[in-house]
Parts: C-alpha cells; sequence; structure tokens
C-alpha cells in the first residue's frame, strides 16, 4: 500500500518544527544554566534572534527533508541522505553552541574554560555564519538529492 504523500509531508514539515524547537529550548537551557539567570537567556536570545532564528530553521528544515527522506525511502532507495543531514544539522548545533558557550567561563573557570569562552564570545558570529552557511548547503544537497530521484515535495 503506497503511503499518502502529504502525509509524508505533513510528517516531514512537523519533524522539523519539533527539532527546531528542540534545538531553540536546548539553547536556551544551556544559556540559562551556565550564566544562572534565565532573564539573561531571554536578553542574549533577544539580542541575537537573527542568528538563533536562521540556525534553527536550518536544523529544522534539515531534520524535516531528512525526515521527508526517510519515508519516501521505503519506496525507492535514496543514498547518501543521512551524511548530508548529519554533517549540517551538526554544524547547526555547533553553531548555536557557539552561541552561547562563552557562558562556560562563568561556571568553570577552574577547568581553564576561561580562555575557550574569550575565543566563543570573540567568534560567535563568524562561527554563527558558518554554521548558517553550511545549514544552507544541506538544505541544497537535501533539496538536489530529492528532486534528482525524482520526489516531489
Amino acid at each position: 500500500m503506497k503511503p499518502d504523500k502529504r502525509l509524508i509531508l505533513r510528517r516531514a514539515v512537523l519533524v522539523g518544527l519539533i527539532a527546531s524547537l528542540i534545538l531553540l529550548t536546548f539553547y536556551f537551557l544551556v544559556v540559562g544554566f551556565t550564566s544562572g539567570s534565565f532573564k539573561h537567556s531571554r536578553e542574549l536570545l533577544a539580542q541575537d534572534a537573527f542568528y538563533v532564528l536562521l540556525i534553527a530553521a536550518g536544523f529544522g528544515t534539515q531534520v524535516g527533508l531528512f525526515s521527508y527522506i526517510r519515508q519516501v525511502q521505503k519506496l525507492v532507495r535514496v543514498r547518501g541522505a543521512g551524511a548530508v543531514a548529519a554533517s549540517g544539522t551538526g554544524a547547526s548545533t555547533v553553531s548555536m553552541l557557539a552561541c552561547c558557550l562563552h557562558h562556560i567561563g562563568e561556571v568553570l573557570p577552574v577547568l581553564a574554560a576561561s580562555g575557550v569562552a574569550i575565543f566563543f564570545e570573540q567568534y560567535r558570529y563568524p562561527v554563527m555564519w558558518v554554521g548558517i552557511a553550511i545549514n544552507l548547503l544541506g538544505i541544497y544537497l537535501m533539496v538536489r538529492m530529492i528532486t534528482r530521484h525524482g520526489f516531489r515535495l
């Protein structure tokens, strides 16, 4: 029995939205726990909203596309989707962490995390731009894979 394409697409969109929300929640919790203040989490999120939302949207889009490919794979074999999704979503997570890792210095100064925190504080925006670029590359490659194999979104 052939699965309904609309149902597959709806599931993929839902999975992508959930993935974005999980990444945003992770960001909020990491900043909140490392800084000791969820108020600071909200302030930092407001300050970096453009970057954070782009990274979360890219992450969710890639996870949704990967979910779509995996569901359609039951009908036709598609190779390479796992590697593309893994590299792109890994970059999203790293760039999101770069945005909030400078707070580790506040929690772990004894372990010399201060140098790492200073690095991420100083270079957090370039690291986030790299994450956004890798997200776009991952999305492009997955959409290309879908269209190359004759699947329609």
